[in-house]
């Protein structure tokens, strides 16, 4: 009798699905910028990050107005927004 079980080869990838703080929207989490909070502070870091993280939409600059961020990161939103803004300007 065969085995009735499908092989890895045919099942679909898992792909991580993560919220936006500002709008709400999920999303797979590649097209998101992660903040995370260490020792107090909130911070948009680039590579391997460990703490407690958040999730921004990468492309969408509505999402990253302070007034939006207010409700995830408080006090922080503005240096928040300020550190998505200049990241994603481009380099000169």
């Amino acid at each position: 009798m065969p085995d009735a079980r499908p092989t890895t080869d045919t099942l679909p990838r898992h792909t991580p699905e993560r919220s936006c703080v500002a709008c709400r929207r999920k999303r797979p989490q590649v097209e998101f910028v992660r903040v995370t909070k260490q020792e107090g502070v909130w911070a948009v870091q680039l590579g391997k990050r460990s703490g407690r993280g958040a999730y921004v939409c990468s492309d969408s600059p509505a999402c990253w107005q302070d007034k939006k961020l207010r409700r995830a990161f408080g006090a922080q939103a503005v240096q928040v927004a300020a550190q998505l803004l200049e990241r994603q300007a481009p380099a000169s």
